[in-house]
């Protein structure tokens, strides 16, 4: 992935509730404080992220029905099974991320629903120093795949009627696409997001979310110390 398209993969999520056509949701709503919280940590507030999707005259969303394309190479944003997926579609995942800090690292748990059904994901740690996420990611300290940095442990598939769930440990040290993490992540990081992303060409692609085109981030978890 180009370094601004990797950069982007978590501008959404932060961004996602000042975007035309998103759910709003405050920050306090959309982020979990962890300073004193007790193992493990559950996180609901999901937030879709509206900001790499648009219409057919590369605008935002304007309603659920709404046929998306995405914004990097207006490629039609299919699902499996052949049709275009709606603005309703795509905001429709709900779910949660559990986090309990273990002697090999960070153990992030996703049980999730509404997913758009038999596709392929990944999920990704990023992290921000302190003050946090701001529009010029001066803060943007690591960007990896959840799990192993090999990258093997972050894609999962969802069932027939969009369920899925995904299990990982992130050891500290190196992530797999720029910076590194604590050995628990939710207190030893400022900022941390656990983004995921759709494939549209039904494959992972390692150490980054692909070329161009080919995925778009569409939820993700935020965690705050």
């Amino acid at each position: 992935m180009k370094p601004l398209t990797h950069i982007a993969l978590v501008a959404a999520i932060t961004a996602a509730s000042a975007c035309s056509g998103a759910s709003p949701l405050a920050p306090a709503a959309t982020s979990i404080d962890v300073s004193s919280a007790a193992a493990p940590i559950r996180n609901t507030a999901i937030v879709h992220i509206p900001l790499f999707v648009e219409d057919a005259g590369r605008q935002p969303p304007s309603d659920d029905n709404t046929r998306l394309f995405e914004v990097r190479t207006h490629k039609p944003v299919m699902a499996p099974d052949g049709h275009q997926i709606t603005f309703a579609e795509f905001r429709a995942p709900q779910g949660s991320a559990s986090v309990l800090c273990s002697a090999r690292g960070t153990v992030v748990t996703l049980q999730l629903t509404h997913l758009i059904p038999d596709a392929l994901y990944t999920a990704w740690n990023v992290v921000f120093k302190a003050p946090g996420f701001e529009p010029t990611f001066a803060n943007l300290i690591g960007l990896g795949a959840l799990g192993w940095p090999s990258e093997t442990q972050n894609v999962f598939r969802s069932s027939p009627i969009g369920e899925a769930a995904i299990s990982t440990v992130t050891a500290p040290g190196p992530l797999s696409a720029m910076g590194s993490i604590g050995a628990c992540a939710p207190r030893d990081e400022f900022e941390w997001h656990v983004v995921g992303a759709y494939h549209l060409d039904g494959r992972s692609h390692g150490a980054t979310l692909g070329p161009d085109g080919t995925a778009v981030e569409q939820f993700g978890f935020i965690f705050n110390r």
